[in-house]
């Protein structure tokens, strides 16, 4: 048993030190490049280029794009609009951040797509019908709409209760 014993370990002994030695002594065939071996990267043969549903149209001038009065037509007469103003959506996704609010990026669409950001005073409050046919009334409010410049689709509504 012993002789048994002393020959397996021999030979896991002797497989150790000719892997290591092996490993040592014979260079690899195709070797991996020094800059794959950064930690925290992940090997790609290529980066695809996002593909955005509303892509970047900064160059266009803004009599390339809709009014401004267009985008937000249909502002009922209780609500004063404060002002409106040309900016890209990732400013617009900065200018939220900076006041503290929830920051819920649309992915379709590219940092520098131009949208039409307007500012709205609510006095008297406001009340946004809900999916189940009930509705949420806020008291005196600042709301901020964000409708994309090209298309006029809206993109998000902010909804804020002022003192």
């Amino acid at each position: 048993m012993k002789e048994v014993l002393s020959a397996i370990a021999l030979i896991v002994c002797w497989g150790l030190t000719s892997a290591a030695t092996a490993s040592q002594q014979e260079p690899k065939q195709n070797p991996r490049p020094p800059e794959l071996d950064k930690p925290g990267e992940v090997e790609t043969i290529s980066k695809a280029a996002p593909n955005y549903l509303f892509p970047d149209n900064s160059s266009k001038t803004e009599a390339e794009l809709i009014k401004k009065e267009n985008a937000i037509s249909k502002v009922r007469n209780e609500l004063k609009i404060k002002h409106i103003k040309l900016a890209k959506y990732s400013e617009y996704l900065e200018n939220k951040k900076q006041r503290g609010g929830d920051i819920i990026e649309n992915l379709q669409v590219h940092p520098n797509r131009l949208v039409w950001v307007a500012e709205i005073d609510a006095p008297l409050g406001v009340e946004v019908p809900q999916k189940n046919e009930q509705s949420v009334k806020f008291k005196k409010s600042s709301i901020t709409i964000v409708v994309d410049a090209e298309t006029g689709q809206r993109f998000d509504t902010d909804i804020v209760e002022t003192p």
